[in-house]
């Protein structure tokens, strides 16, 4: 259920209208300046040339995007785990059909398709809920720096030296793990099997074998 709810994080966002920021409200020089533009490859990696031209809303836009999308696939990652070392909430996920969270399968099986797969009712509750932090805690004030929401829930940086390190870290981190969750979510669409079985056993493509090579 745990990652279920994260996972689902970015089918709600998209649900929400993204933020538009004014003209002037944003300070970008160009995508060159911009924090972590150029941390993986010592040099600005634009092969499509998507920046050449782009103004600073879109920019700035691009850079929120990023950002979202990086935090849920981090949340997707992590919830993406936990279920796959069969570690559950305590209780009742519906009581109206008699599953618990210890019934729902792990990986992909836990949205659809199966006796104890998480129900429709299930599903709205969840867009539902993220479709409020959506447009609340978590919206997008284009006076502010891309990624600044959450209000008191997410720790700011008063040294901006730490602040940048941060920043970066967190791209990274992002960057990393939406590669990461749709790594995760083919092999468990191939195999049936989570990251963590896919290692310990010779079902999938783990370390210690595999049946499909």
């Amino acid at each position: 259920m745990a990652k279920s709810l994260l996972a689902l994080a970015a089918t709600a966002g998209a649900l929400v209208a993204p933020s538009t920021a004014p003209k002037g409200s944003v300070a970008v020089k160009g995508v060159s300046d911009m924090i972590g533009g150029t941390i993986e490859t010592a040099g600005l990696w634009d092969p499509l040339r998507l920046s050449k031209g782009a103004s600073d809303e879109q920019l700035y836009r691009w850079r929120c995007v990023e950002l979202k999308h990086g935090r849920v696939a981090m949340a997707a990652t992590v919830g993406y785990l936990y279920n796959d070392l069969k570690l559950n909430f305590p209780g009742t996920l519906s009581p109206s059909e008699g599953i618990k969270f210890t019934d729902v399968p792990t990986g992909l099986a836990a949205t659809h398709g199966f006796d104890k797969s998480v129900p429709i009712a299930g599903w709205v509750q969840i867009i539902g809920f993220i479709g409020v932090l959506e447009t609340t805690v978590f919206k997008q004030d284009p006076a502010k720096d891309a990624g600044d929401v959450g209000g008191a829930f997410f720790k700011r940086y008063s040294d901006a030296a730490e602040k940048e390190e941060k920043l970066v870290s967190e791209l990274k981190n992002g960057r990393l793990a939406m590669m990461g969750i749709m790594g995760m979510l083919v092999t468990d669409q191939i195999t049936g099997l989570g990251p963590i079985t896919q290692l310990i056993t010779t079902k999938g493509f783990g370390l210690l074998g595999s049946e499909y090579l």
